[in-house]
């Protein structure tokens, strides 16, 4: 007698069908679920990446400017690109006059040195690139002669200085080859002697999308939107921007009270990804005066 066949296992086509659109739907919903938090995480990610570009702007330019030296803050663009530009000062301290002190700072002579009444502060190490006295702006509203960029001015030394201690304690005697300044309309009434390293300039490029430094470079009468020297980046994904500067009690001549106005550098950038956008305004004040 013979023994009946096992019945064949499998799906059948039906049941595969089935099963397939079962997993399908079972899919869309975790998609669905799981797309609402990842989308957010990326932007969220996108929205931390803009802050921090932001704070990166904000803390270089607002501690760059702070010592820049005195009128020395200028801007320039061409189309969407601006660059902000100043002279990065190393230490500053205050200087007798040659009238209260035979070794103090004359005007309008040739001299080879000359004593401050306290130490350059902050301390900073050779080499001292230039020193600057009475520096008033840049043209056309400040004759050439008070302006720090332009060359062979009366208010900043074409090359380096010597510091070394003075005949008193606390005090330095700034040495140089044959320097000569000019009286400036109103004697500076902070008697303030800068230590210059040379310029800096911050460029914004929404067409690179980028927010550079740059250092390392020459001084130039003319400002331009690539200075040259060695770049830094700070920020990226910069969509636009715009710079210009105020002087708060501006204006050539210095009113009569004297010339220790300050300058205002403002920013506006706009930053930009993945359709997340943060637009900074910041207001970067000048510290020293003259």
């Amino acid at each position: 007698m013979s023994c009946p066949s096992p019945k064949a296992a499998g799906f059948t086509l039906v049941e595969l069908v089935v099963a397939i659109v079962v997993a399908a739907i079972v899919a869309s919903f975790v998609v669905l679920f799981l797309d609402a938090p990842i989308q957010s995480y990326f932007a969220q990610t996108r929205r931390a990446d803009l802050v921090d570009s932001a704070n990166r702007i904000s803390s270089a330019v607002t501690a760059d400017v702070r010592a820049a030296l005195p009128n020395s803050v200028r801007v320039t663009n061409v189309g969407p690109v601006y660059a902000l530009e100043f002279l990065a000062t190393q230490g500053v301290a205050r200087y007798y006059d040659s009238s209260e002190n035979g070794a103090g700072l004359k005007f309008a002579s040739a001299i080879s040195s000359f004593e401050t009444l306290d130490s350059f502060t902050p301390a900073s190490s050779p080499p001292y690139n230039h020193l600057s006295v009475g520096n008033l702006g840049y043209p056309p509203t400040v004759p050439a002669m008070y302006d720090a960029y332009s060359p062979a001015n009366n208010v900043m030394t074409p090359g380096g200085v010597t510091i070394a201690a003075g005949a008193n304690p606390g005090e330095s005697l700034v040495s140089f080859n044959s320097m000569t300044f000019q009286a400036p309309v109103v004697p500076p009434p902070a008697h303030n002697a800068y230590l210059v390293s040379g310029p800096v300039s911050y460029v914004c490029n929404p067409t690179a999308g980028t927010f550079m430094r740059y250092s390392g470079y020459g001084i130039t009468a003319g400002q331009t939107v690539a200075p040259g020297g060695t770049g830094a980046l700070i920020a990226h994904d910069v969509a636009s921007c715009n710079m210009y500067i105020v002087f708060p009690r501006g204006g050539y001549p210095p009113p009569a009270a004297g010339y220790a106005y300050g300058q205002l550098a403002v920013l506006t950038v706009t930053l930009s990804n993945g359709g997340e956008s943060l637009q900074v305004f910041l207001e970067a004040p000048t510290e020293y005066s003259q």
